[in-house]
């Protein structure tokens, strides 16, 4: 039980996620910075919310580098599409993949989740004097399988600490009980979501949505476990806020656009609170390129109760015809910053958007 804790307290710290641990530990989600490049990790109702007929997309993320040996690594893979139902509604079906390994004992977190959403039409398409305003309504849900895994024999312990010559002992006994140690744990996951957004004309646009995660709170522990007063380590239902828009800056024919936002996540006692502001740059003549740059915040209350700074988020990215492209940077502003120099995260994403004509447009939101 020792060693897990040791090993999550540690994951926690330098992933930027944080718990207050209690006598059943728990666990947290690796997460990325370019939330809306890797929509299915956001919100299951984020399934079929894009323009075209279907989407595929990659992300990957390599932290704390300039800390650690082995840099942790993050790498998503995500596939949607949608078909339209009745006159006006969609379902959309999605899978998503993503792999987390960090630290010396290769700490792996693996899932892999196949979604459903239905689209539901609320307004806009009909003939009124009023600004047109299409509204959807959109229900998504999850159900995956998920994996744990470490490599106990790269894992070092105090005990096997050799003071005179400043090494670890890997032969000494460490004073753990290899006979209670799981090289794996599987597990089901299950989620749920919904996103409720307005499109009021051309890069007009507004939406809110709310992502349940771990819905069944599924047990990851990496122990066996015997005895009914045992410990076990399950994992927090993660809660997803998010809202946002675009808002365009001068007349109809502007290129300049603004896209806030805002992304709170809540897992048991812990909490972050992402807001930023993006500048979005399109050309009326050039609609299939876009430049965007983009400034968060991220506060968390890391092990302690009080919110702080954790990180200064830049992001840039680029639309090009079918193509979305993007990469950010992390400056640390917590105390690690004593040890990491302000280095916390870089990140790319790449998306693949298959286009319909434009005829056939429902209208979606900027992100």
């Amino acid at each position: 039980m020792k060693l897990f804790f040791r090993l999550t307290l540690i994951s926690i710290i330098f992933n930027g996620l944080s718990f207050l641990p209690t006598q059943e530990l728990q666990a947290q989600d690796p997460r990325f910075t370019q939330y809306y490049n890797s929509p299915l990790r956001l919100n299951p109702a984020m399934t079929g919310v894009f323009e075209g007929t279907w989407r595929v997309g990659a992300n990957f993320r390599s932290q704390w580098g300039s800390v650690m040996n082995q840099p942790y690594t993050t790498v998503g893979l995500n596939a949607d599409l949608k078909m339209q139902v009745f006159k006006a509604d969609y379902i959309g079906v999605s899978f998503s993949a993503m792999t987390d390994v960090s630290g010396q004992g290769s700490y792996n977190v693996t899932d892999i989740s196949l979604g459903v959403s239905y689209m539901k039409k609320l307004s806009g398409g009909g003939r009124t004097y009023r600004p047109a305003v299409t509204s959807y309504l959109v229900a998504g849900a999850q159900l995956g399988v998920g994996q744990r895994s470490v490599k106990w024999l790269e894992l070092t312990y105090s005990t096997q600490y050799v003071t005179q010559g400043n090494y670890y002992n890997q032969n000494s006994f460490s004073g753990e009980d290899p006979g209670s140690m799981r090289m794996t744990k599987l597990y089901p996951d299950l989620g749920a979501g919904l996103l409720w957004y307005g499109v009021m004309g051309r890069r007009k646009s507004v939406y809110a949505g709310l992502g349940l995660y771990h819905l069944n709170r599924p047990e990851i522990s990496l122990f066996s476990r015997t005895g009914a007063g045992a410990d076990v380590e399950r994992l927090y239902m993660r809660v997803t806020a998010h809202a946002g828009g675009e808002i365009l800056v001068g007349g109809r024919g502007s290129a300049v656009s603004l896209l806030p936002g805002f992304v709170g996540m809540f897992q048991g006692p812990s909490m972050e609170l992402n807001m930023g502001l993006g500048v979005k740059y399109q050309g009326a003549k050039y609609d299939d390129f876009a430049l965007k740059f983009s400034v968060w915040t991220r506060l968390a209350n890391k092990l302690i109760a009080e919110i702080d700074a954790d990180a200064l988020m830049l992001i840039v990215g680029i639309d090009w015809q079918s193509f979305n492209f993007g990469v950010s940077y992390d400056i640390n502003l917590s105390s690690l910053t004593a040890v990491s120099n302000g280095q916390g995260a870089i990140e790319f994403s790449i998306i693949y958007i298959h286009d319909v004509e434009k005829s056939r447009q429902q209208g979606c939101p900027a992100f």
